[in-house]
């Protein structure tokens, strides 16, 4: 009796096997709609065309950039789809542009020695001319150039000439203002206009004994300086004197955003 049962309960053992393996192996489902693979075109016309693509491969599926044609291919599950659109049209719009600076600038000249003669400035520079005199002790102000350019934030900028009255000199006095890098700001009290790099020279001819000989050289005289200017307010940058002369000469900057 015994052997029997043995041979019984081994029996129901090997056949209870091939069921439990048919549940673990179960076939996948169908697949339903959402899972279908489509493939679409997308016209880029802002982003560069390889950069938005590396954001779509994110999304998984195959993904085909053309920027010759400007479009990017993209196949994949159709559940993704719309997160592929909608990252395409987030991320593909119009930069902001940056603003542009409107920098006027000004050169005066400035002497303590003589009468005293008042300014000779416009209207405009009548805040200038206050300070000048009350601060620095200049009695006799006058316009020697005024020149203006726009630059876009981010950039440098440069204007150059020749100066229409030399300071005690009876030839052409050459300036120049350089900047290496433009930048808008804004805080609590306003946005500002940073100029980096900034540097404002005179070249005035000399008479000099060279080898005992009488000759003409360039003497140049400058400021170099980081400014921040408010922006609509002009700003006395720095002051410079010519070597043999009893003036000196100012540099004003203002700058304006248009917007």
């Amino acid at each position: 009796m015994l052997k029997c049962l043995s041979v019984q309960i081994l029996a129901i053992v090997l056949t209870a096997a091939p069921m439990a393996a048919q549940e673990t192996t179960a076939p996948t489902p169908p697949r339903g709609e959402s899972d279908l693979i489509v493939t679409r075109i997308f016209s880029v016309e802002h982003a560069r065309v390889q950069d938005l693509a590396r954001v779509v491969t994110l999304f998984g599926g195959r993904v085909q950039p053309e920027p010759e044609l400007g479009v990017i291919g993209w196949t994949g599950p159709e559940s993704q789809l719309p997160a592929v659109e909608a990252a395409i049209r987030s991320l593909d719009v119009a930069p902001v542009p940056e603003p542009n600076v409107e920098l006027t600038v000004y050169f005066l000249v400035a002497t303590k020695e003589g009468e005293a003669v008042g300014s000779l400035l416009p209207a405009a520079l009548d805040g200038v001319s206050v300070q000048l005199q009350e601060v620095f002790g200049y009695h006799s102000i006058r316009l020697l150039e005024t020149n203006a350019l726009q630059v876009r934030n981010g950039s440098s900028g440069e204007i150059n000439g020749i100066l229409a009255q030399g300071p005690d000199t009876d030839g052409e006095t050459r300036y120049e203002f350089v900047f290496r890098r433009l930048q808008v700001t804004e805080d609590a009290s306003g946005r500002s206009i940073r100029l980096d790099s900034l540097r404002a020279s005179i070249a005035t001819p000399a008479k000099v004994v060279v080898d005992g000989e009488p000759t003409i050289r360039m003497m140049d005289s400058g400021i170099r300086t980081d400014i921040d200017l408010r922006e609509g307010q002009k700003a006395v940058i720095g002051k410079t004197t010519i070597e043999g002369g009893s003036e000196a000469i100012f540099v004003v900057v203002n700058g304006e955003i248009v917007e």
